[in-house]
């Protein structure tokens, strides 16, 4: 029996000397977990963390310039970009700001080392209370590093690099140079960073001058800047600021009967004078604007204010009348988008320009980014290449059916019209004549003109280029007819007159040019009677403007995918683009239609109050005698030919008229 027991207890001990074995085994096990996932962990959570910059660039992180826009007149569009406003001391403030401000966001500001374990514990049981996030618990350092430095992500990770963060700004800086710091960067609402930009957008004041009323509506809104909006929701922003003012009073730092006056002395809030880009208005012209700064002065990190050539009120004309004409024939017309750019004749001067007709929605600019075919309206190019070359407006050339090197272009009427001069053809857009002068110019004298006029994009050198077979800018065919306008002489387009910063350092001024010479004087002016004769009797007989010379040439790409109208008057040379985005077809729409809708209303308001001013250009040749006679010769003599083939062909014979390809 005594044998038997000792083997029991030899069983126990075995027993127990596993345990412990297992015992620290898993202890170890755990040990080397935990400080691999410690590691590990430390080194996902730090993973592409931002250094702190030092103290004294502290106030430059982060900083993004401000641009202000004026018309062309100087007077202010808007500004568009953060708005910062003059750095602040503290003993330039109030003392009843910054109190406000910890009274409500950070109340422990003095006593944490940039995390208050206290404000996390009491935000977390709220949110557990509350079934939801409605508590935070960030302190006005952990604020500071979340907008300066990181990213706006809600994940574990970027919480993580902001509590780290956090730390160790406080190690850099001093609580008080923490909280001045924080009042001059904390996001206010309206795109205004700081008491400073705050106060100047809500009371057209500095915030060295705003009392507790208004001090404690500022310090209401960076719990949620749109939901305390005083300009939006003024109801929200009384009930948040009485908020703030029972804190205050709370901690003593106010007393009663401040608290009290505060009350009735509700914040007045005034329409300030800080106007903001209007996007759908203005959209498209700011991003061309900053785009072209940049490329003039580099970028910059100062605030600054551009002077642009915009005319306000023609821009409003131009994306509401483009506007108003697409949604009204987008369903029947299936049409979506539309660009439009107006310059001022003599000068080059951008007044207008849309690139789309919503840029919240889509802010690619159809008038300078967009390639698309400019069909007949390239036709104008082919003509003044044609005259360079020897052929005059009164040249006669023969519709009829062609067919160049296997290319056998027809006419939008499917119809011919037989012998008829060069002004005729332009006149009513007929493709077979402008085909066959293409031909025998040559292409590359047309592609050479096009890009002399000022063409920017890369053009095939080949026969279908006479009908508009390329793909260009809304900016560059409009700035292009200007040397028709200008009797010969190019002045590029622009849009930025003058650059400077707030300290009103010049940045950039624009020199005045004299303008290029890259078209012969009486080749100018015979284009320009040839495309008057378009509006006042072909196809772009809608754009006519009463007394008022006028102009252009229409243009519609294959299967209806592009309209266009191109017109100038000695005032305003106005281009009009119609298409959809996607390339698809519309519903008929050519440029003797709605494009030319949109360019006569938008012309017609761009030019109230202003003189009437001719046109230069020669009487029509069409009503010389001898040319006359020319086009009559020929048509006697081959009427009873062209007669017999157009039968052969299915075709019916037709005279010249209004009509053809818009």
């Amino acid at each position: 029996m005594y044998t038997f027991r000792a083997d029991i207890g030899a069983a126990n001990d075995n027993r127990k000397k596993r345990r412990r074995r297992w015992f620290w085994g898993v202890l170890l096990t755990l040990l080397i977990v935990g400080v691999i996932g410690y590691v590990e962990g430390k080194r996902y959570f730090l993973d592409g963390l931002p250094e702190l910059p030092t103290k004294q660039s502290m106030w430059e992180l982060n900083v993004q310039p401000n641009i202000t826009l004026l018309d062309k007149d100087g007077k202010i569009i808007g500004h568009r970009g953060p708005y910062y406003g003059r750095p602040l001391t503290l003993s330039e403030m109030p003392s009843y700001l910054s109190d406000a401000f910890l009274a409500i966001e950070d109340q422990r500001f003095y006593e944490h080392p940039g995390i208050d374990r206290k404000a996390i514990l009491r935000a977390a049981l709220a949110n557990v209370k509350a079934g939801e996030r409605s508590q935070g618990g960030s302190t006005l350092t952990q604020q500071l590093v979340k907008n300066m430095v990181l990213t706006p992500d809600k994940t574990y990770k970027r919480k993580f690099q902001e509590m780290w963060l956090s730390y160790k700004m406080e190690e850099i800086l001093t609580k008080p140079e923490i909280l001045e710091l924080y009042l001059n960067r904390v996001d206010l609402g309206n795109r205004s960073y700081g008491v400073e930009a705050a106060s100047q957008r809500y009371f057209g004041k500095s915030a060295v001058q705003i009392n507790l009323a208004e001090a404690v509506v500022l310090a209401a809104l960076p719990k949620a800047t749109n939901a305390y909006d005083p300009t939006r929701h003024p109801e929200a922003s009384r009930a948040r600021a009485k908020l703030v003012l029972q804190e205050m009073m709370v901690q003593g730092k106010i007393s009663p009967a401040e608290m009290s006056d505060a009350e009735l002395k509700a914040a007045e809030i005034i329409k300030t004078s800080i106007i903001y880009i209007d996007d759908n208005t203005l959209g498209h012209v700011f991003d061309m604007v900053a785009e072209q700064a940049e490329g003039l002065i580099g970028s910059k990190t100062k605030d600054l204010i551009i002077r642009t050539t915009i005319d306000p009120a023609l821009q409003k004309n131009a994306l509401k009348t483009l506007s108003t004409l697409i949604s009204k024939n987008e369903k029947s017309k299936k049409v979506s988008e539309g660009a439009l750019v107006s310059i001022e004749t003599e000068t080059g001067a951008i007044r207008a320009l849309v690139g789309g007709r919503d840029y919240s929605k889509s802010k690619f600019n159809r008038a300078t980014q967009a390639l698309r075919q400019p069909g007949s309206s390239f036709k104008a190019f082919v003509y003044a290449a044609a005259l360079e070359s020897g052929l005059t407006p009164g040249t006669v050339r023969i519709d009829e059916p062609v067919d160049i090197a296997g290319w056998k272009p027809g006419n939008y009427s499917n119809r011919y019209r037989g012998p008829m001069t060069l002004r005729a053809a332009l006149k009513l857009s007929v493709n077979t004549i402008a085909a066959q002068v293409g031909a025998e110019i040559g292409p590359d004298k047309i592609v050479e003109l096009a890009h002399r006029f000022g063409i920017s994009t890369k053009l095939g050198v080949h026969y279908s280029i006479a009908l508009g077979a390329a793909e260009v800018h809304l900016l560059d065919m409009t700035s292009a007819y200007m040397v028709f306008a200008n009797e010969g002489l190019r002045r590029p387009p622009y849009v930025i007159e003058h650059i400077s910063d707030t300290a009103n350092t010049e940045l950039y001024t624009r020199k005045s040019l004299a303008p290029e010479r890259v078209y012969a004087l009486p080749y100018a002016r015979q284009m320009t009677g040839m495309l008057r004769d378009v509006v006042d009797s072909g196809t772009g007989h809608g754009a006519r403007l009463g007394e008022r010379q006028a102009a252009g040439k229409t243009g519609t790409s294959q299967d209806y995918r592009d309209a266009w109208f191109i017109g100038f008057t000695a005032d305003y040379t106005t281009g009009v683009w119609l298409g959809n985005d996607d390339n698809t077809p519309t519903r008929r729409i050519t440029g003797g239609l709605l494009p030319v809708d949109i360019w006569k209303q938008f012309m017609l308001q761009a030019h109230k109050g202003k003189k009437l001013r001719p046109l230069h250009a020669p009487d029509p040749l069409v009503h010389d005698e001898q040319t006359q006679a020319l086009v009559t010769f020929y048509q006697n003599l081959s009427e009873k030919f062209i007669t017999e083939r157009n039968l052969a062909n299915g075709l019916q014979p037709q005279t010249i008229s209004a009509g053809g390809n818009p």
